[in-house]
């Protein structure tokens, strides 16, 4: 699905990516990894957005920040959000959906999807769990077959996370699409995940199928505080 060859990416003189190596396969991969490491870049680079400094990156064969054909079978949710105020959510899906060759009734599919019935209202008015359920389901107009989602569960109660990973399950069960998804709430998303990519300081740290890796994964995110240790320390 993915494929990265030496994949640098610089700031200046801040380097986001130092030269990454990864082939990411089909199914859903879960990236994860501290603020700052790296993840969103690797994300803005697949999507077309940022162009690498070096090395090169291929998703579903095409190069994403030269081929206008990639844009048609990709679909991409980023954090934080940012849309247009004075416009309404619909008129912002039917941006995405008249892109891509639909209609108003595609519209209408995804708002039944993600439960939304808030689209006839400006967006400068949306709470911002209103923001993220719009900016995920601009990532599903005209079902495509590889969906990046940088950070779906944020901004959202616990009540629309449920919902959320429902929907997620239903679409994996029937095959209907591949993901990538950024989150730092991961382990709701654990059990979705075939593959997982953790990077770190620009560079991948672990990655491999989540059977194999997932308690590698547990070990890197656990953080062991000794509090004697601790007294000690302000003593």
């Amino acid at each position: 699905m993915i494929v990265a060859k030496n994949l640098v990416k610089r700031f200046g003189n801040i380097y986001a990516l130092k030269g990454i190596t990864t082939e990411i396969p089909e199914g859903t991969t879960l990236i994860l990894g501290p603020n700052g490491g790296g993840k969103s870049t690797f994300l803005k680079l697949a999507t077309g957005i940022y162009r690498p400094t070096k090395g090169k990156i291929r998703v579903l064969g095409e190069n994403p920040w030269k081929s206008k054909k990639i844009k048609k079978y990709i679909g991409a949710s980023y954090d934080p959000p940012s849309f247009p105020k004075l416009i309404t959510g619909r008129e912002w899906l039917m941006f995405f959906a008249s892109a891509k060759g639909y209609g108003e009734e595609e519209v209408e599919r995804v708002a039944k999807l993600f439960k939304i019935d808030f689209l006839d209202k400006r967006i400068g008015g949306y709470s911002s769990g209103m923001l993220k359920k719009l900016s995920v389901a601009q990532a599903f107009i005209g079902e495509p077959k590889l969906i990046f989602l940088d950070e779906p569960l944020a901004n959202l109660d616990f009540k629309n996370i449920a919902g959320f990973i429902k929907i997620m399950r239903k679409i994996k069960q029937n095959n209907e699409s591949n993901f990538v998804i950024i989150s730092h709430i991961w382990e709701p998303l654990l059990f979705l995940a075939d593959w997982i990519l953790v990077i770190a300081d620009g560079e991948i740290v672990l990655e491999g199928d989540v059977q194999e890796v997932q308690e590698d994964v547990k070990s890197l995110f656990k953080v062991d505080v000794d509090i004697n240790e601790e007294q000690d320390e302000h003593a």
